[in-house]
């Protein structure tokens, strides 16, 4: 009982030390869930707005005030908000949330001519992550160098996507060697905001730790920026005449 009261206290020592006089971001989350709870969702979006901009750095307040400033009809505005939480490299469970929230506002028939999304950096390697069929997120190695989008045929057998039983093979280029892959289909590929409706890929292991290769079947309809400093992918649609 001592040690609990004695972390109790250094906690609010803590936050006393931290924000003073003023609320923390803590109780600006709490109040904004009562908030929540009696529908008032503006008043939700405002403390969860005040949370942020208190602790700018934490994805879960970012999150929050997403949904709220959805409830609120402001569908662009939210999924700003739930781009820089994906952007504050969240756990893989508010990654999720933050993802079926976004899918939802396009569903609703939001348009967004952009995006930007997090990278990951492996042995020289920037890696995104892709959804798939609004069901399963992977790790995709981005590479502009790709003429095809790669799925792991794993992933593939779990989404329930089998190559076609006509269709050639497709040869590839690989580090290995030239090897072929069976062609197929994904009802939905999605990079942040941007969806490829029956996006064609081709089965075939992409490697150690990946569930496939971002190719320009997908990226050749953006132009793709990689901002190396801030570990980000921008992808902005071409404009065609």
């Amino acid at each position: 009982m001592r040690r609990l009261l004695t972390f109790v206290l250094g906690v609010i020592i803590g936050q006393w030390l931290v924000f003073g006089a003023i609320a923390s971001p803590a109780d600006y989350h709490i109040r904004a869930q009562r908030a929540w709870q009696a529908r008032d969702y503006l008043e939700a979006m405002q403390l969860w707005s005040q949370a942020a901009a208190l602790q700018p750095a934490d994805p879960t307040f970012h999150y929050y005030r997403g949904t709220a400033l959805a409830r609120l009809g402001l569908k662009l505005s939210a999924i700003d908000a739930f781009q820089m939480a994906l952007l504050l490299e969240p756990t893989p469970q508010l990654a999720r949330l933050v993802l079926q929230e976004m899918a939802r506002l396009n569903q609703g028939g939001v348009t967004v001519e952009e995006t930007t999304v997090p990278l990951e950096h492996g042995l020289g390697v920037w890696i995104a992550r892709v959804i798939l069929n609004d069901s399963r997120t992977g790790r995709f190695l981005v590479d502009t160098g790709s003429s095809v989008t790669v799925l792991s045929p794993a992933l593939a057998a779990d989404l329930g996507i089998a190559g076609g039983p006509d269709g050639s093979p497709v040869e590839l280029q690989t580090l290995g060697g030239r090897t072929a892959g069976a062609p197929a289909i994904v009802g939905s590929l999605r990079v942040g905001t941007l969806e490829l409706r029956d996006a064609p890929v081709v089965l075939h292991d992409p490697g150690p730790g990946l569930d496939g290769i971002l190719g320009n079947t997908f990226l050749s309809r953006y132009q793709v920026t990689v901002d190396g400093d801030r570990r980000q992918l921008h992808l902005r649609p071409l404009v065609h005449d």
